[in-house]
């Protein structure tokens, strides 16, 4: 194939995948109603973690999924909750107990433990922790995610 044919295809693929990509706005960190408390939960974007999507459930009831770089928000009623999220290993401390206030906003950051499930004969899966994360951090990271429905 000629250096030009291939430049070709590359500008073209480019032109597609630029077609694809909607530029992000800042997530808007907004109050819950007064008898409620809301939960905001999300994964950093990276190029280096699995691409797959993970659910987070609360107390085994799911809230919604996640890829790298979204967030999304649940407004629950006040309570304590176990913020659970799927992964296809068990990892010491994965999951986390918060209390929830009404009127607080809280924060939970799903983040993949890179080399838990792996050997050396391969990749076995995908490990994925909750870290429950101050609220001035959970602001300031969430706020170029993509904002999904969950």
């Amino acid at each position: 194939m000629s250096a030009r044919r291939l430049v070709l295809i590359a500008v073209a693929l480019a032109s597609l995948l630029a077609c694809g990509t909607a530029p992000s706005e800042p997530v808007v960190i907004s109050p819950p109603p007064a008898d409620k408390a809301r939960l905001y939960v999300y994964r950093d974007a990276t190029v280096y973690g699995s691409q797959v999507w993970t659910e987070v459930s609360l107390d085994r009831v799911p809230l919604g999924s996640l890829a790298p770089g979204t967030v999304f928000y649940r407004d629950v009623a006040p309570g304590t909750y176990e913020v659970e999220v799927r992964s296809d290993y068990l990892y010491p401390g994965q999951f986390k107990t918060l209390a929830l206030a009404p009127g607080s906003i809280s924060f939970a950051k799903i983040e993949e433990q890179p080399s838990w499930g792996k050997s050396a004969f391969g990749f076995k899966g995908t490990t994925f922790v909750v870290v429950i994360v101050a609220p001035a951090i959970g602001r300031a990271e969430t706020g170029m995610l993509r904002l999904v429905p969950g």
